[in-house]
C-alpha cells in the first residue's frame, strides 16, 4: 500500500492506495495540473475528478462498440 497526500481548502488528506493504483492516481492527478506537495483549489480537484469521469465515460463506450462488434462477427 501506498500513502498519497491530497491538500485543498486548506486540509490535507491521506489516502492508502495500491502502489499501483496509486502510481497511476498521481501521474492522471499530475497531468491535470495537481499538485500533492502544496495547497490545490477547490477546482483542481474537480478538474482531476471531471477528467477521470470523462476518460471512464469513454472507456465504457468503447468496451460497448467492441461488445457490439464482437456479438456481430458470432452472429
Amino acid at each position: 500500500m501506498k500513502t498519497l497526500t491530497l491538500s485543498f481548502g486548506g486540509r490535507r488528506f491521506d489516502i492508502e492506495l495500491e502502489n499501483d493504483f496509486a502510481l497511476y492516481v498521481k501521474e492522471e492527478w499530475e497531468d491535470c495540473n495537481f499538485s500533492f506537495d502544496r495547497d490545490n483549489e477547490h477546482a483542481k480537484i474537480l478538474q482531476a475528478y471531471l477528467s477521470s469521469l470523462k476518460q471512464n465515460y469513454e472507456n465504457e463506450k468503447r468496451i460497448e462498440a467492441l461488445l457490439l462488434e464482437i456479438s456481430t462477427s458470432l452472429s
